[in-house]
């Protein structure tokens, strides 16, 4: 080749060659693989089964609120400081259980009464709303967490063998009895708030946020010897 000419363009190669250098190139690098997308769901999933009880049927609501009862009974019936969350029945908190054992409680007392049914009755449930309302402040400034409502519940569910020592005491038994009855009572219902309440509280405060419980308890049980 003489100096005069110049080097052949590339375009001037041809096209094989050129569709050649093109393959080899693309086969040097490696090519990466991206899997497939999964495919799209066809309709979304229905939400789980009671997480809109606003639309549920009234005998399911009722259903469930019995179930709750009976098992935040059991936890009163059959109290265990030791069990593996003895806090369940301070979060999963309810009215309609209180209400029931502090009417029943009420009933029992008034009809025990020769005179003023009303305000025995009245007496009853002053005592539980001042004693939620007491031992909410007073777990509050022992630094624990606590609403008003659970501790109405709490109380409320610990009445219950206080229910059963009003029904026994109206059936006038002795003296002595009343007082073994209402002392076991007292006991059973104390015992009984203490898992809860020392799930709210730091452990080295639990017997001071027991207290004003106790004087609760201490009163009705008071309350169900005096009527007579």
């Amino acid at each position: 080749m003489s100096q005069n000419e110049a080097p052949p363009s590339p375009l001037a190669l041809p096209l094989s060659s050129q569709s050649d250098d093109i393959e080899d190139l693309i086969q040097s690098y490696p090519i990466a693989v991206i899997p497939p997308s999964p495919p799209l769901p066809s309709s979304i999933s229905p939400p789980p089964r009671g997480a809109d009880t606003l639309t549920e049927p009234v005998v399911e609501t009722i259903k469930r609120d019995l179930r709750r009862i009976a098992n935040n009974l059991k936890l009163v019936v059959f109290p265990n400081p030791n069990r593996e969350d003895p806090g369940k029945a301070l979060r999963d908190w309810d009215l309609w259980g209180p209400f029931f054992f502090i009417i029943f409680l009420g009933l029992m007392l008034s009809w025990s009464s020769p005179v003023q049914k009303s305000q025995v009755f009245a007496v009853a449930f002053a005592m539980l709303a001042a004693g939620a309302v007491i031992l909410t402040i007073n777990v509050l400034l022992l630094g624990g967490h606590i609403i008003f409502f659970q501790s109405l519940s709490l109380l409320g569910y610990c009445i219950a063998p206080l229910d059963v020592g009003a029904f026994i005491c109206m059936l006038r038994p002795p003296v002595i009895a009343k007082v073994v009855v209402a002392s076991v009572a007292l006991a059973w219902s104390s015992w009984a708030a203490y898992p809860f309440i020392s799930t709210a509280v730091n452990p080295q405060r639990k017997a001071l946020a027991l207290y004003p419980v106790l004087l609760m308890y201490v009163s009705l049980g008071f309350l169900i010897i005096a009527i007579d």
